[in-house]
């Protein structure tokens, strides 16, 4: 087994399950498509891998450029990266995934990092595709040195390039280390430098506007028989959407179940 393996299977020891859940999730969404215009993308993908390299060397950034149509990523460590133990090399690994780099995450980071990628991908998909090269995400995430103390790194996402259907060829994600002028956290316009209202972020397609409704319900308290009385329907049915639910988010319980959709915006924050 590679190297490259060994350390992708310890960053799964470290995640949860519904983290891996999370993960497929946003897979899934990135990569099932019939992506058109492959010489085009060849060359696309060149050039990015360029200005991969240059921003590492330019913003002394951890950069990973992630290729959907070949599910692969080009990571460029840079002297971030010999920070962290990683070396200062640039390579393409067999995921689009940058594991190498997450293994260094914050165990508690790595959900939020997750999540709100997916939120991202589901608001640009929403985005007329003239307009999507005007939006990138921008949180904060820990990483792990090489001494085993934490930095604080302002991690950005970029969607560079789409096929002709409008799917998804090529993501940039830039990791740098923050201290002072850490900025909005959030989705950002590019074009006049606003923060996107979470409120206008819309998730589809996790859950169904039913399995929503009984959530919020139970996180108001309510039991199965009161919800079943309030929406006029049999307390099986409510049971069996409280299944559903911890099915499709992969939770343990419905505790887990409402900070996971709470973390996706599929219910109203308090």
């Amino acid at each position: 087994m590679n190297q490259n393996k060994k350390m992708g299977e310890s960053m799964y020891q470290r995640l949860n399950v519904v983290q891996i859940e999370k993960q497929k999730q946003l897979d899934k969404k990135l990569l099932k498509h019939d992506f058109s215009c492959k010489e085009r993308y060849t060359q696309a993908y060149a050039s990015a891998k360029r200005m991969a390299e240059n921003y590492a060397s330019v913003e002394n950034a951890l950069v990973v450029l992630s290729n959907m149509m070949l599910d692969v990523c080009y990571i460029c460590y840079g002297r971030l990266g010999r920070a962290m133990g990683l070396g200062e090399t640039n390579e393409e690994v067999d995921s689009i995934w940058e594991k190498k780099v997450l293994d260094h995450v914050h165990p508690d980071d790595v959900t939020e990092k997750i999540t709100r990628e997916l939120q991202f991908h589901s608001f640009i998909m929403q985005q007329p595709i003239n307009q999507r090269p005007n939006y990138y995400m921008q949180h904060l995430v820990r990483i792990e040195t090489s001494q085993g103390n934490y930095l604080t790194l302002r991690h950005r996402i970029f969607y560079l390039d789409y096929d002709d259907s409008g799917n998804l060829l090529l993501t940039l994600c830039l990791y740098n280390v923050i201290k002072e002028n850490a900025g909005p956290t959030g989705i950002i316009c590019s074009m006049d430098d606003t923060l996107v209202k979470e409120s206008n972020i819309i998730m589809h397609g996790l859950l169904t506007g039913r399995e929503c409704e009984i959530l919020e319900l139970i996180r108001q308290g309510l039991a199965s028989k009161q919800i079943a009385d309030q929406l006029c329907i049999s307390a099986n049915t409510v049971n069996n959407h409280r299944q559903n639910i911890m099915h499709k988010l992969h939770c343990k319980n419905t505790t887990e179940a409402i900070d996971v959709a709470r973390r996706l915006g599929l219910l109203p924050q308090k």
